[in-house]
């Protein structure tokens, strides 16, 4: 199965880049980019592999990347890669500030 990154998803990762680049430079942001993404193929060949989150959104589908949550959504074709949002925030709120934007 593919998969596919949404423009959320890669808004939420480009913030994530630059959160991390100016606190501990481009080669940790990177690295972190990277073992997120990463986990993308994972999810596409394994969509089950992470724990219903209906609390979050119907159908939406939820697994750990060390400290950050991968928000996603499995379909016929392929599994849409929708957020990455860090484990400590409210997870309801940050998907729902999101979905509001």
């Amino acid at each position: 199965m593919r998969y596919r990154v949404t423009r959320d998803a890669e808004q939420d990762l480009d913030e994530i880049h630059l959160y991390w680049a100016k606190r501990a430079g481009l080669e940790a942001a990177d690295r972190l980019i990277d073992s997120l993404v990463d986990r993308f193929w994972l999810l596409g060949e394994y969509p089950d592999a992470g724990r219903p989150s209906e609390d979050i959104a119907a159908g939406v589908r939820c697994f750990p990347a060390g400290t950050y949550l991968i928000y996603y959504r499995v379909t016929r074709r392929r599994t849409d890669i929708l957020h990455v949002f860090h484990g400590a925030r409210d997870q309801r709120q940050a998907y729902k500030t999101k979905k509001d934007r």
